[in-house]
């Protein structure tokens, strides 16, 4: 029985997807990078689990800067 639904292979429309971004101008590409990541805070920002996301952000920034003051402490003499 044939569906009168026809649905695209999802590797061609992610390489007609990936075909369309690279003909994209550099600038653009940053604009649509930019857009997917403010979407990505946007979710954060109305997610039930904002607050641990928050907590888990500030716990990965203070490891970062702990890591950069070792590394500045142990190599800049």
């Amino acid at each position: 029985m044939e569906l009168p639904y026809r649905f695209p292979n999802e590797a061609d429309v992610i390489r007609q997807e990936a075909d369309a971004f690279r003909r994209l101008s550099p600038t653009e590409r940053l604009r649509v990078i930019l857009d997917l990541i403010a979407s990505g805070m946007t979710l954060l920002e109305h997610s039930p689990q904002r607050e641990a996301g928050r907590r888990l952000r500030d716990a990965q920034e203070a490891e970062w800067q702990r890591l950069q003051k070792e590394l500045f402490a142990r190599h800049a003499r």
